[in-house]
């Protein structure tokens, strides 16, 4: 499947969403809705907020990381440009790799498609390292694998002991 062309149908993809500038919580909440208003974006699910300690970068507050379900007609690059217009909405700035940020979204998985372009690698290319990214996308795709075959479960399960994701509550809701 083309990163370019449309999938003809209605697919899932799932997103990892994270923020650590400001009030986090309202940035998630405002990220959720902002992607459902998108035509082609359909917010299906949304997991727990986590707690999460940052990971690479520079000295930085912690963030908030969930993950969404959406339902989506669009291309993997017509999803990402909603997810980058998202950002933007919430006043993202990219000026050092890693850094704090007001608004995060990435797209995790796409259907159960590989993508590689320049622009857009699906699976996310460091899925399996971040239990941050992890613990919430199992938790809206309960029993899911990667187009490979390996269970995230399983994925997770490697990287035990789990330090440093803390549930935080259920504030965040689909639309």
């Amino acid at each position: 499947m083309s990163a370019f062309l449309p999938p003809g149908r209605e697919v899932f993809a799932f997103l990892g969403l994270g923020s650590n500038v400001g009030d986090r919580l309202a940035h998630l909440q405002a990220a959720v809705r902002h992607l459902h208003a998108q035509r082609g974006v359909r917010v299906d699910a949304v997991s727990s907020i986590y707690e999460t300690a940052p990971v690479g970068g520079p000295d930085q507050d912690a963030y908030l990381n969930m993950a969404a379900r959406v339902a989506t007609t669009r291309s993997p690059l017509g999803l990402l440009r909603a997810c980058h217009r998202t950002e933007r909405a919430r006043d993202r700035v990219r000026t050092v790799r890693w850094g704090p940020r007001t608004l995060d979204v990435d797209i995790l998985l796409y259907d159960d498609r590989r993508i590689a372009t320049r622009r857009l690698q699906v699976p996310h290319p460091r899925l399996a390292e971040r239990p941050f990214a992890l613990v919430p996308l199992i938790e809206v795709a309960p029993g899911a694998r990667l187009p490979d075959g390996r269970s995230l479960v399983r994925l997770l399960a490697a990287r035990a002991p789990v330090r440093d994701v803390v549930m935080v509550g259920r504030q965040v809701v689909a639309p």
